[in-house]
């Protein structure tokens, strides 16, 4: 069966045909691939810089690949039946030696001992199909089949608004009409996870800023019309701006220099919460003791966000139904580009670079 593989910490990609299934967990459900998303950790992992890639135990490569939309072949589990459209879960409990990980959450694992498909000491999904456990599969409405890839990034976020708000119940954070409409919230980055977390928040009633620095492209600026996100260039207009503003929530989804994350603790409410997605890849946050002294007296929180589990996938996928209904232009620019598993020239090019105005590229499995 056709594979993608990797080498960590090695830099490149290879297609290779393996003459032996990939099987996880009781592997009672075969899932032919059709869809697998690309996002900046496979990327990160194909240039060698993702630190924390590795193989499967005995083992000197990985297939790659987290996000994936398959169909089902065959299964010894009554709740899966050949043609059900599924999704895999993609971080897992290793030998469930903690509390979190027995009862599902090994994105709270407090052993450190997760895997994680296509990154962490386990197989990945860019393969033409494999064996799972069934509890690691969620089903997918095919009525949502175009744009159900984005269930995997989103059910991160879905996973981080509910620590948000669980961490918020320390205080009123709800309105005078029990909704979040008098919240604002600014997400620093407009690529994929910063879409989907504005997009995400809009949903919730935050009034939403989509923050970069440089001009919307069109796609952006047509998605931002239809939601009702409002989009600021902070090159052009400022980050004081901003702090004057004061938001109740602000999130970084950037990926660039962790220096910014002064300033977005400088830009929060009393009460406030600053949640960060994306990891910082340059720079040092340098917060001088005026600014601490003040986020204290405001009661600030600072959160590392990372990973959904299967209720979030679930949720993803319903609120992916929402949006296609009230948003039906907006849910058309999400996948910004479909390449065949069978061009490979194209394929390698996707998962080294990214594209100007990219929010979601597929890779297609004919």
């Amino acid at each position: 069966m056709k594979a993608i593989i990797v080498q960590p910490p090695k830099p490149g990609i290879e297609f290779v045909d393996l003459k032996q299934p990939i099987r996880h967990g009781n592997g009672a459900v075969k899932v032919k691939i059709l869809e697998n998303g690309i996002c900046g950790s496979d990327r990160e992992i194909v240039k060698g810089r993702l630190t924390t890639a590795r193989p499967p135990a005995g083992k000197d490569w990985l297939v790659l690949g987290h996000e994936a939309l398959g169909a089902v072949e065959d299964s010894v589990d009554p709740r899966f039946k050949p043609g059900d459209l599924v999704m895999p879960i993609n971080r897992r409990s290793f030998e469930g030696k903690c509390l979190n990980c027995l009862v599902g959450r090994p994105d709270f694992c407090e052993a450190e001992e997760y895997v994680e498909a296509g990154m962490v000491g386990m197989d990945g999904f860019m393969i033409e199909y494999y064996y799972d456990d069934p509890k690691y599969l969620v089903k997918v409405p095919a009525e949502i089949k175009d744009i159900a890839i984005l269930a995997q990034p989103l059910s991160d976020l879905e996973k981080s608004v509910e620590e948000i708000l669980a961490i918020q119940k320390r205080v009123i954070w709800t309105c005078d009409d029990a909704t979040y409409n008098c919240r604002r919230a600014a997400v620093f980055g407009t690529g994929a996870t910063g879409t989907l977390f504005a997009l995400l928040l809009k949903t919730y009633g935050f009034e939403v800023y989509m923050i970069n620095r440089r001009d919307p492209l069109e796609s952006e600026a047509a998605i931002a019309e239809e939601a009702g996100l409002i989009y600021y260039n902070y090159a052009k207009d400022g980050l004081d701006k901003l702090k004057r503003m004061r938001f109740d929530l602000v999130i970084d989804t950037t990926g660039g220099s962790a220096s910014l994350i002064k300033d977005e603790v400088e830009m929060l409410k009393p009460n406030g919460i600053l949640g960060l997605f994306g990891f910082p890849s340059e720079g040092e946050a340098v917060i001088p003791y005026d600014v601490f002294q003040r986020f204290i007296y405001k009661a600030n929180v600072i959160v590392g966000l990372i990973n959904g589990q299967k209720p979030h996938f679930q949720l993803a996928l319903l609120h992916l139904a929402q949006w296609k209904a009230i948003w039906p232009g907006v849910t058309k620019r999400l996948i910004t580009r479909v390449i065949s598993i069978n061009d490979e020239k194209e394929v390698i090019k996707a998962l080294s670079e990214k594209e100007r105005g990219e929010i979601k590229v597929k890779i297609k499995w004919d």
